[in-house]
């Protein structure tokens, strides 16, 4: 078993640096084996992370000591927390398995952090990757959700490893035997309350009547899926760029004309990307996903569809997905210094501003203004208010904002976040749409104010 584990390892680039590895152990023969495994295969620290997540009283705090002990005996540092996670449940309404997941996860990236490593190696094994299969097919999956449990898995700059994914649990228990490794079996495991337990306990044994390999099936079929996850993402990553107008924290603006020249299968993987990126994904169902391709395909220039936690629409060309609520209310009002910069989080843009005393064009988005008649006032980015008039270039008078961008077709989620340059009270520019005739160069203009807009 030591050779596959470490094959696993290898083959997946699991371990990369020499930092210290932060285990998750439960006390389970899966997290202890685990323990054993990487002591006699790596040679970087490891430090074991148990919580105590408070459900099951004097046999939780057993557990916590049991692995205090067990580690103290292979010299090996361990945390131990506890955390009140039926408190959690009650405050925030989730399930209890997410609930202490996503405590348990936030304690492993806190601990990480404090040890100075991005290394989480986590005990899941092949038969848990079978159990995930199974319980995404019986609840409804695309080819996605077959890929189950990654082996390595990015949160952030931190990494999760999975050594043991292609191990099984019988092998798992024969190593702990071989090798006398102790270990402390949770009762709450053979509770039928758990959707999981029932797949472990009934559904699986059940249909492995038909096919004693099954576990090894439904493990090589998440494999394979990964495997094909990795190159198709790839391709959708190139696709999107090629499709993309425009993004931020809260937006995803792409061409329709260029994406329905894609094959349907790269649309429905770049809608994937997307909602993923904007954290939509974990209540999208396929009839989410097959009302976006509508969408798409609709000729109708404006309809919409409501999605969980935000929606997306068609606005002329232009397919718009965002997390901003229909009626986006919020402002924001940066000043700007010259020469300087300034950072747009709410629309992950950078402003830069700085004075020649000649004219040269910059890259990108920019805008030049005679400084000349500008010293002395104060410059500002900021998002539109009702009433807001351009005095546009090429026109006399002045124009409603608002009239800039119906005429511009603007969407209208992005009007509301769209930065509008002012000097004083004055609108100077609409980056990317339009700009005042107001402090425009000349022939005598002798210092050149230049600002540029960048994504971030």
């Amino acid at each position: 078993m030591l050779k596959k584990v470490h094959k696993t390892i290898t083959d997946y680039h699991m371990i990369d640096s020499n930092r210290p590895i932060i285990i998750g152990v439960s006390g389970g023969p899966d997290s202890m084996v685990l323990v054993d495994t990487l002591s006699k295969l790596v040679s970087n620290t490891l430090i074991a992370f148990h919580l105590n997540h408070q459900f099951r009283g004097e046999e939780a705090e057993k557990d916590a000591l049991f692995v205090k002990e067990q580690c103290e005996i292979r010299e090996i540092p361990v945390i131990i927390k506890s955390y009140d996670v039926p408190a959690y449940i009650k405050e925030t309404g989730l399930g209890s398995q997410e609930a202490a997941r996503k405590i348990r996860y936030q304690f492993y990236l806190e601990t990480a952090i404090k040890n100075n490593t991005n290394l989480i190696a986590l005990g899941h094994h092949a038969n848990d990757q079978a159990e995930t299969i199974m319980m995404r097919i019986l609840r409804g999956t695309g080819t996605h959700g077959l890929a189950g449990i990654p082996y390595v898995r990015d949160e952030g700059q931190y990494k999760i490893i999975r050594p043991l994914l292609d191990v099984s649990r019988d092998e798992i228990e024969a190593y702990a035997s071989q090798h006398v490794i102790a270990y402390r079996t949770d009762k709450s495991n053979l509770s039928m309350k758990y959707f999981r337990n029932e797949i472990r306990l009934e559904v699986l044994p059940s249909l492995m009547k038909y096919n004693q390999k099954l576990i090894y099936h439904l493990h090589y079929l998440a494999k394979m899926t990964q495997d094909e996850d990795i190159y198709l993402n790839k391709l959708s990553r190139e696709q999107l760029q090629e499709c993309l107008i425009e993004k931020n924290n809260h937006i995803y603006i792409l061409n329709i004309d260029k994406l329905q020249t894609l094959d349907i299968a790269l649309q429905r993987r770049m809608i994937h990307l997307i909602l993923n990126y904007l954290k939509l994904m974990k209540e999208i169902t396929f009839t989410h996903i097959d009302g976006i391709l509508q969408l798409i395909l609709d000729p109708h220039p404006s309809k919409s569809l409501d999605l969980p936690g935000g929606r997306v629409y068609r606005n002329y060309n232009q397919l718009i997905f965002t997390t901003l609520p229909k009626d986006n209310k919020e402002t924001y009002q940066y000043e700007i210094t010259v020469p300087g910069e300034v950072h747009l989080q709410d629309v992950n843009k950078k402003i830069t501003t700085y004075l020649t005393d000649t004219f040269k064009k910059p890259d990108g988005l920019w805008a030049v203004f005679d400084y000349d008649v500008m010293r002395e006032k104060s410059l500002t980015i900021r998002s539109r208010i009702d009433g807001d008039r351009l005095d546009l270039l090429g026109m006399k008078g002045s124009k409603k904002v608002k009239d800039i961008f119906i005429d511009q077709k603007i969407p209208r989620i992005k009007r509301d976040i769209q930065p509008l340059l002012v000097m004083d009270n004055k609108i100077l520019w609409i980056p990317g749409i339009a700009r005042s005739r107001i402090a425009l160069i000349n022939d005598f203009t002798t210092s050149f104010l230049f600002i540029t807009v960048e994504d971030e």
